[in-house]
């Protein structure tokens, strides 16, 4: 999938003195103010034509081995920065990145037509349409797909064969596989929570990711999955989701996981194959959940999951070092009431 079937890119390049105007960063070793810059990427896809940022501990090594050509980094990282990238120097690298996306991209403008179905759009045979659905410009629905009353599928999506999508659903800036099933009022490929904070204000950043939905996927009732800020929010095949659940920008659920009503998972965290997660449960951001795992109703993920482990309570611990917490802490409250008696 190309960025460009949803974004337009406004420029072809950015020279590094245009980016330094842009972002006021500071350029040290007096690099070619004329190279040119032509792409945004995160430090593990960036080539030596793009630029990313560093702004967290957390990915140190992904920007030790990044092949960016040209990194925004803090004063502290700068001297941190290998001889093959070009630094940047930023107090704020996440904002000043925000600039350079918005000089580079914008979302494609939506087109409208008098009729609900864009007469560029392609419905496969046996494929139903409620009479007040809407179906944008350039969208593809496979064969015997059903979307239903209010339902909109915008520009450019893509549906595969036998998917439901039933009333009030909304699906932009997303690629569908076969099979898969949209209960009523879900909500596919908005805006991440993507804001940079600088000098007191939050300043919104353009998502240019997408979400990909693998085949035999279910989202539940009012359920939102953002579409990612680079790379991609990625649900794979067979994944089940309930009503009411979250799934931030550039999450990855591997196949076969489920997701239990009003859970949430946060930015950027990877969860595995065959994953449960209970409802009312939150998964923090960044961090991987491994295959297998099993985390308890209610419970409150902050750090990485091993394979196969059960968790549970907040913060999540092994379930059974939970179950001896719980157990001696009713101890405590209830030895005083004993002794008064």
């Amino acid at each position: 999938m190309s960025r460009l079937q949803f974004f337009e890119k406004k420029l072809q390049f950015l020279t590094l003195e245009q980016v330094a105007e842009i972002t006021k960063a500071q350029l040290v070793n007096n690099p070619d103010l004329q190279s040119k810059i032509y792409d945004i990427a995160t430090l593990e896809k960036a080539d030596s034509s793009q630029i990313s940022f560093f702004n967290s501990g957390q990915y140190f090594d992904k920007f030790q081995n990044s092949k960016a050509g040209f990194c925004l980094v803090d004063e502290k990282n700068a001297a941190k920065t290998p001889p093959h990238i070009t630094a940047l120097v930023h107090k704020n690298p996440y904002f000043a990145y925000s600039l350079i996306v918005n000089a580079f991209y914008k979302a494609k403008d939506f087109e409208f037509e008098n009729n609900n179905i864009h007469s560029t759009a392609k419905i496969g045979e046996g494929s139903k349409i409620a009479p007040n659905a809407y179906i944008g410009k350039n969208v593809v629905i496979g064969k015997n797909c059903f979307v239903g009353p209010n339902a909109s599928i915008m520009d450019n999506c893509v549906l595969g064969d036998n998917c439901v999508v039933n009333a009030n659903v909304v699906i932009s800036f997303a690629i569908v596989g076969n099979s898969c099933i949209f209960l009523n009022g879900a909500k596919i490929g908005q805006d991440g929570f993507g804001f940079a904070h600088n000098a007191g204000v939050n300043h919104k950043i353009l998502q240019l990711g997408i979400v990909e939905i693998g085949n035999d996927v279910e989202i539940g009732a009012n359920s939102c999955v953002d579409r990612g800020a680079i790379e991609n929010t990625i649900i794979h095949d067979g994944v089940k989701i309930d009503n009411l659940v979250q799934v931030a920008h550039n999450v990855v659920i591997g196949k076969g996981t489920v997701m239990a009503g009003c859970s949430a998972v946060a930015g950027s965290t990877v969860v595995g194959n065959y994953v449960q997660i209970g409802g009312n449960s939150s998964v923090n951001g960044h961090i991987k959940v491994g295959d297998g795992a099993r985390i308890a109703g209610m419970s409150g993920v902050m750090r990485d999951v091993d394979p196969m482990q059960v968790l549970a309570g907040i913060p999540a611990q092994p379930i059974r070092d939970w179950h001896r917490t719980n157990s001696k802490l009713q101890n405590l409250i209830t030895k005083p009431a004993k002794q008064e008696q």
